[in-house]
């Protein structure tokens, strides 16, 4: 996370208080906002619709709200019952030359974005990546023959048509000052809430639905095959590297599995290099930032290989919206 990152979450989630610029430019964003939305509403901008359902998954908040996890979660859940799934994201930090992009398990994070490629590596379903959501949508469904597509991200792009909305929240920042950006860290006003069909906190939480990290197994970056358990890692020196919108959740986990780190944030979609990793110490990474550091050799790398455990309100309100959509 870079200094300025830091400064606006300070001023976002903290006791900061916000200054009379932001309100003002929070304000002329709320009108933008309440504009746009009407302008779909009247169908001055169009909304494409499509055969098959989407099902978005987003955040009303700046920053990752465990969006990727969750799509790949109800992915395979969607899989599980014998649909035929694809996936749509924008694919950020990714430069292509030629959109929609079909992303492979052997793409160029370059070019893909480090997101899709995960989800291309880990779900084994078509992942497409653009700018125009719509017309990865489109694609998916006439040329992928997908009888549903899970979006990751895209709860503001309104002109792609969808059939479910869940938002992502993190439990332990949840909305910070409540205001729009760049005042607080909202992309829509809180009672767009209200609208969707789920929210899902990452994390615990008192009240509401919610899911938790696990840590599955630690395998070495070069050498997949190697796994190791969290015990394995216990005694020794180890640096901790992310390169995520929230790195402190991935060093909040570690620090919850008994794993006493060196701590290297990075900026969200940071291209890792060989200079970035120590050769004598052991540098555990998250499954994210593993798909940009295939080119890296280097032994003392191991990444963490996590999956989400749902509570069990949340895994049959999962359920049913499934049933709902696909019916």
């Amino acid at each position: 996370m870079t200094e300025r990152d830091q400064k606006w979450n300070q001023r976002w989630y903290g006791n900061q208080p916000v200054g009379l610029f932001y309100r003002i430019l929070a304000n002329l964003f709320a009108v933008i906002y309440h504009s746009r939305r009407f302008f779909y509403r009247i169908k001055l901008l169009k909304t494409h619709r499509f055969k098959k359902p989407v099902i978005v998954v987003g955040n009303i908040t700046v920053g990752g709200g465990g969006k990727t996890p969750m799509v790949i979660y109800l992915a395979q859940q969607l899989k599980s019952k014998g649909h035929r799934v694809g996936v749509v994201s924008r694919g950020y930090g990714g430069q292509r030359k030629v959109e929609p992009m079909l992303v492979t398990p052997g793409a160029d994070p370059a070019a893909s974005g480090d997101e899709p490629l995960l989800m291309a590596k880990t779900l084994h379903v078509p992942v497409m990546v653009a700018k125009k959501r719509a017309q990865a949508v489109k694609m998916l469904i006439t040329q992928h023959n997908v009888d549903v597509v899970v979006s990751d991200d895209g709860l503001q792009h309104y002109a792609m048509g969808r059939d479910a909305e869940i938002v992502m929240l993190d439990s332990r920042r949840q909305i910070g000052n409540s205001l729009l950006l760049p005042a607080g860290p909202l992309r829509e006003p809180i009672q767009r809430l209200q609208d969707v069909d789920l929210v899902v906190y990452k994390g615990p939480v008192n009240e509401g639905l919610n899911y938790q990290h696990e840590i599955e197994h630690i395998y070495q970056l070069n050498h997949p095959k190697n796994i190791r358990s969290v015990a394995d890692f216990r005694s020794q020196k180890i640096i901790a590297m992310a390169g995520i919108s929230s790195p402190d959740s991935f060093f909040s986990l570690l620090a919850d599995n008994g794993l006493a780190v060196l701590k290297q944030p990075k900026p969200d979609h940071h291209v890792f290099q060989v200079d970035d990793f120590s050769d004598e110490h052991i540098t555990l990474i998250t499954e994210k930032d593993a798909v940009k550091c295939g080119a890296i050799q280097n032994p003392c790398i191991w990444v963490v290989k996590t999956r989400i455990i749902p509570s069990r309100e949340t895994d049959l309100a999962l359920n049913q919206l499934i049933e709902q959509v696909m019916t």
